[in-house]
């Protein structure tokens, strides 16, 4: 038994004596534990005004699409105001708008996480509630002259990077380059996307994968570079039960750090996750896909059906993915964050507030490391040091500063 089994069959007897006690946890009592609510505020602010603002970045997509952004700004009766911005998914419509002004409107802007629930309740999009969650929380350590890891606690003041290769790379030998790459680099680790035909298949997208191919890139990247390296395996929901059980046995063997998103992550799959979870020592990471905010996701826990746990922003917000965090420390597990990207900056106050075991890493999708600032903003994308390390953002507020002329002057409604 090596090293890799031992540490993932002490996790496994953890969880059995904890008996996973997160998913009864209430979302008060969650908060309470990770000191999200807020005293002491500077006067008696409430929120005037919610507005949103859709832009065009200049820039193009896949297929020469325009690449659009949605700007959200939260003003109050004393002047304070605090944004996000994120994709232009996330756009409400006018009842969508309305119901968010009626719900914040007059509202005492401390305490994000009660807002949240508030909206959360009614049902309002997960995108749409992730922009203006950040946004809400931007305004409250903006208030206070701080930043949102600073209300929260830091316990960091940078963090570890993993890499991404993307899918469809190329051939083993060019994942084995990259990872190299990354590995010299400073990169903590490197997460393999091997090779996926995009929405074939059936239940979700298993079958859609390439199973023998994937492992010939898995042996690749391990002996490229080495047995110590954290290595990750990803493969989007593209395999049935016995390909993924197949493929992770040999990541049994090559020591890697967890398999991803195995299989679909829909309801009907759970029970498979439990039983690949059982057969397998390498810790299995889901679901990513799934359609909800952090609560279902406490329930994978409760059932075993994964050893890691994983959000995006857009599920949500900062405070769905705090109250994860809080549950998965309770369950003495990680807690991996999807792709940073241009929405990706809110997770590096999250991570800064969290201790390194429970969110080791931020994602990154290229070794590029020259300073790039985005249509629309002021400050660069965060970029890692040479050690590796990605800096949290000290300024006040969530750590984004926006072009409100180039905003405003690029406005499509």
């Amino acid at each position: 038994m090596n090293r890799y089994t031992d540490k993932h069959l002490d996790r496994r007897d953890f969880l059995k004596t904890l008996g996973i006690t997160a998913a009864s946890l209430t979302f008060d009592r969650l908060a309470t534990a990770r000191h999200l609510i807020l005293v002491n505020t500077s006067g008696p602010a409430q929120i005037s005004r919610v507005e949103w603002i859709p832009y065009d970045t200049g820039r193009r997509g896949s297929g020469g699409s325009a690449q659009q952004q949605c700007a959200v700004r939260v003003s109050t009766t004393s002047g304070a105001q605090g944004w996000a911005d994120f994709s232009i998914s996330v756009a409400p419509d006018e009842q969508t708008k309305q119901l968010i002004s009626d719900t914040l409107l007059e509202q005492d802007p401390a305490h994000p996480e009660k807002l949240w629930r508030r909206l959360y309740q009614q049902g309002l999009p997960l995108g749409t509630l992730a922009a203006v969650d950040v946004a809400l929380w931007d305004l409250r350590a903006r208030m206070e002259d701080k930043s949102v890891h600073a209300l929260l606690g830091a316990k960091r003041q940078k963090v570890k990077t993993c890499l991404n290769t993307g899918f469809n790379f190329g051939e083993p030998a060019d994942y084995a380059l990259i990872a190299r790459q990354g590995r010299s680099s400073g990169v903590a680790a490197i997460k393999i996307q091997p090779y996926i035909e995009w929405g074939a298949g059936r239940d979700g997208l298993a079958d859609a994968g390439f199973p023998d191919k994937d492992m010939a890139v898995y042996r690749a990247v391990r002996e490229a570079v080495g047995d110590e390296y954290p290595c990750i395996a990803d493969s989007q929901g593209s395999h049935t039960y016995d390909e993924a059980l197949r493929v992770g046995h040999l990541l049994d063997n090559l020591g890697f750090a967890w398999y991803e998103s195995p299989m679909p992550e829909t309801d009907a799959w759970v029970e498979r996750y439990v039983a690949l979870a059982g057969e397998l020592r390498t810790p299995i990471c889901a679901p990513e896909a799934y359609p909800d905010a952090y609560e279902p996701r406490l329930a994978w826990i409760e059932q075993r059906a994964c050893d890691v746990s994983r959000i995006n922003i857009y599920h949500g917000g900062l405070t769905a993915c705090l109250q994860l965090a809080s549950a998965c420390e309770e369950a003495g597990i990680a807690l991996t964050l999807a792709d940073a990207g241009p929405d990706g900056y809110p997770y590096l106050p999250l991570m800064a507030s969290t201790s390194e075991p429970v969110t080791p890493y931020f994602e990154i999708a290229s070794l590029f490391r020259e300073p790039n600032v985005l249509p629309g903003r002021t400050l660069p994308e965060p970029v890692f040091d040479g050690d590796g390390l990605v800096a949290i953002p000290q300024t006040p507020g969530m750590g984004l500063e926006l072009d409100w002329q180039y905003i405003a002057t690029h406005r499509v409604r």
